[in-house]
């Protein structure tokens, strides 16, 4: 058990499987080019979470009306094979994360800890209440000082609760910046205007292969991504 506690976690990569007229490189950065009518799709792998990875994904309207980018614009199929021409069995099929949810959960859950702090507060000062008075009320010096000691740990621990309190509270809140700032979400394009973000998925941990599926209003395109897993201490990826 000791062992398997000390694992590593296995860390993943995408690497575009594609024609190499469809891609082009910035800074290390493989960048998918896909085109229909005038509206223009550049997709990029950016990054793995311990759950999820993202895409980073830029759409260009050139056509002449309005088109509607959101995140159920963007799904996956998962295979367990190793190229698109013979991508083997189905696995998942998966839509993308919907920031406006993950927004709503982080705002749930400062609510929920500005609640938990708040009757953690009020159970502080009930309890040092009762310390302080059963100090009035002792009758000798030794517990006196009991008490004073109990009320001065009292306060250590509090303030180490209140520290704790908000490092989580600036956790949640950078989170909710991330995904209001950063997060590909719903937008209507008009001719000529562009949006950049990054759309996260589901990580399938089993997955070889991904088939990436983007619906914009009458245009369709799809990609695939091969997805490799690496072992700390091997030397060879799966």
């Amino acid at each position: 058990m000791i062992l398997q506690a000390c694992s590593p976690e296995p860390v993943y990569r995408l690497k575009a499987k594609v024609n190499d007229n469809q891609t082009s490189f910035y800074k290390g950065v493989e960048y998918i080019h896909l085109e229909n009518d005038s509206v223009l799709v550049t997709i990029s792998y950016y990054e793995h979470t311990s759950s999820m990875f993202a895409l980073d994904v830029e759409v260009i309207n050139n056509s002449e009306q309005i088109v509607r980018v959101a995140p159920d614009s963007f799904a996956y199929k998962s295979y367990s094979g190793f190229i698109p021409e013979n991508p083997g069995q189905l696995l998942t099929f998966n839509q993308a994360k919907n920031p406006e949810q993950k927004i709503l959960s982080l705002d749930l859950a400062l609510s929920q800890q500005k609640a938990n702090q708040q009757t953690d507060e009020l159970l502080f000062y009930t309890l040092q209440g009762l310390t302080a008075a059963n100090g009035v009320m002792a009758e000798t010096e030794e517990e006196q000082e009991e008490a004073g000691e109990q009320l001065a740990q009292n306060a250590v621990n509090q303030q180490i609760d209140r520290a704790r309190y908000h490092h989580r509270r600036a956790g949640l809140r950078g989170s909710k910046e991330f995904w209001k700032a950063e997060a590909l979400r719903i937008t209507d394009l008009w001719p000529g205007e562009s949006i950049r973000g990054l759309v996260y998925f589901k990580t399938d941990p089993n997955a070889k292969l991904y088939q990436i599926l983007i619906q914009l209003d009458k245009f369709h395109y799809d990609t695939w991504f091969r997805q490799k897993k690496y072992q700390p201490g091997q030397k060879h990826y799966q």
